[in-house]
């Protein structure tokens, strides 16, 4: 659908995408297969490199936020570099989404004249070139020469260096493998996560893929995806909201996002049974979605009390100015105004402030927060 940022959210279509096919991975580079112990999905993979530069490489993943991040976010087509780059990173204790995310960012950068590859000590940065890409992972994990001030993440390495602009993020945390300029309920999703831009604590794939969960969405929340959902801000906020919720109790109750979240036909009604078949809980559906909704508000009122309120709650200004400039959604970018609109329907069904974001006293009351 042309989602997938390329080239530092320049563009959202990846010409060499094919390289990183997931055939292209399994005949090439999969060893084996890996899961959590005693899961049946086994949904990792165990990869090496067996020729080539970076012959040697070996080590578990790449994951899909992985390749983005070091594939089409850098602008390179070389699947080889991103399993070495995805190797370096776990070995060294480097977070793949934020490193990938620098990178590109600095790419950016140096493309624009904000400052030179020269400037961060490397050879050559820019758009493509993983030899660069290779060698700033090393002096990113080393705190050598300007890999002192990447290690610090793109928000605040644009602090020192300039480029503000540039960073895709959201309360300082940069935003993984989608360009929300064509989804645009998790445009808000990703603004307003307690944690910023993060995949993980709303990242919503009904609304990517209705015509897969169109049966759930109808079900469970009466909603009609209709055609072309994910460019509707109609319904999103209840959405989202329901979203958050179960992604709260799928990770209270220790289950795996990917079976809890991802796939279907796992639903609210069995988190519930597999809760009340382990542990006997009295409690019921309806219950069980309130604790979610309790920790998600626990949550805010953690950031609201640090001074973060309904001014950290919007998609970075870039995305909102520059449309998608090519792919299937071609044209797209976040209405301000719609944009409005659709977070004071959220803070509404939050029972939120809605100039401010703090959740109202009422609110608190109902869930035993006050």
């Amino acid at each position: 659908m042309g989602f997938l940022p390329t080239r530092n959210f320049q563009e959202s279509v990846f010409a060499a995408s094919s390289n990183f096919s997931g055939e292209n991975l399994k005949d090439n580079y999969v060893q084996r297969n890996k899961g959590c112990f005693n899961c049946p999905v086994s949904c990792s993979r165990y990869c090496s490199v067996q020729d080539g530069p970076y012959a040697g490489t070996k080590g578990e993943g790449p994951e899909y936020e992985s390749i983005s991040a070091f594939g089409s976010k850098c602008g390179n087509d070389n699947l080889e570099a991103v399993l070495h780059s995805n190797m370096l990173c776990n070995r060294l204790g480097l977070d793949t989404i934020g490193t990938g995310n620098v990178l590109a960012w600095s790419m950016d950068c140096v493309d624009k004249g904000i400052f030179s590859s020269r400037d961060l000590g490397l050879d050559g940065l820019g758009f493509g070139n993983h030899k660069a890409m290779i060698q700033a992972i090393h002096k990113i994990a080393a705190r050598q020469d300007g890999g002192d001030i990447l290690a610090q993440g793109s928000w605040r390495a644009a602090r020192t260096l300039g480029g503000q602009a540039l960073v895709v993020h959201s309360k300082g945390l940069d935003y993984p493998a989608v360009d929300v300029r064509g989804t645009k309920g998790m445009a808000m999703s990703f603004a307003v996560s307690p944690r910023g831009g993060d995949h993980l604590k709303g990242l919503c794939l009904f609304e990517v893929a209705p015509d897969v969960y169109s049966h759930i969405l109808k079900s469970e929340l009466g909603i009609d995806p209709g055609d072309k959902y994910w460019l509707k801000y109609e319904t999103k906020a209840g959405l989202m909201a329901w979203q958050e919720d179960w992604h709260c109790v799928v990770d209270s109750l220790g289950l795996c996002k990917l079976e809890g979240i991802a796939l279907k036909p796992v639903l609210p009604a069995h988190f519930h049974r597999l809760l009340v078949t382990a542990t006997g809980w009295s409690g019921d559906v309806r219950d069980l979605r309130r604790a979610g909704e309790r920790i998600w508000n626990l949550e805010r009122m953690f950031n609201c009390r640090e001074g973060l309120d309904r001014k950290d709650d919007y998609p970075p200004e870039r995305l909102m100015q520059e449309p998608i400039k090519n792919g299937p959604s071609k044209g797209e970018c976040l209405d301000r105004e719609k944009y409005e609109t659709l977070l004071t329907e959220y803070y509404s069904l939050r029972g939120w402030n809605l100039e401010t974001g703090i959740p109202t006293s009422e609110t608190r009351s109902r869930l035993g927060l006050s």
